[in-house]
């Protein structure tokens, strides 16, 4: 049977493994810290970007109650796909004029998973089709 060292403490291990399971234990809450902080930042400077009047509308209480009567109204089911959906997506973009002004009205919403709300903003793709070059 091989062993190396524990990256951490140094105590004899099993080949195959980084760290001993108390090191590992400590490691991963480390890293999840890590991922914490790294979230936080990156949605404040997010929120940065954002226009503060939007941002007002996603976090009123007006919108929350009519987005939650949307979603128990279609049976919390995705409109394009059918799994599971999580986000209230308005057809008509609410930065435009006539979508402001359509913001609470039920023929402006649909209902999406994340993965159809992604594809509807055209979020998350590789670079493949979005014009990007990649370089080798």
């Amino acid at each position: 049977m091989l062993l190396k060292e524990c990256k951490r403490c140094g105590k004899y291990i099993n080949y195959g493994s980084a760290y001993c399971p108390e090191c590992k234990q400590v490691v991963h809450k480390e890293k999840e810290t890590d991922r914490n902080i790294s979230k936080r930042l990156r949605n404040r400077r997010y929120n940065r970007q954002r226009n503060p009047k939007y941002q007002k509308f996603y976090g009123s209480a007006d919108w929350r109650k009519v987005s939650l009567r949307y979603t128990q109204e279609k049976g919390y089911r995705c409109e394009q796909c059918g799994a599971v959906a999580t986000q209230v997506h308005h057809r008509q973009p609410i930065q435009t004029d006539t979508g402001w002004e359509r913001r609470f009205d039920f023929n402006n919403l649909e209902l999406l998973c994340t993965a159809c709300h992604n594809l509807k903003h055209d979020r998350f793709k590789s670079g493949k089709g979005r014009g990007s070059k990649k370089s080798f």
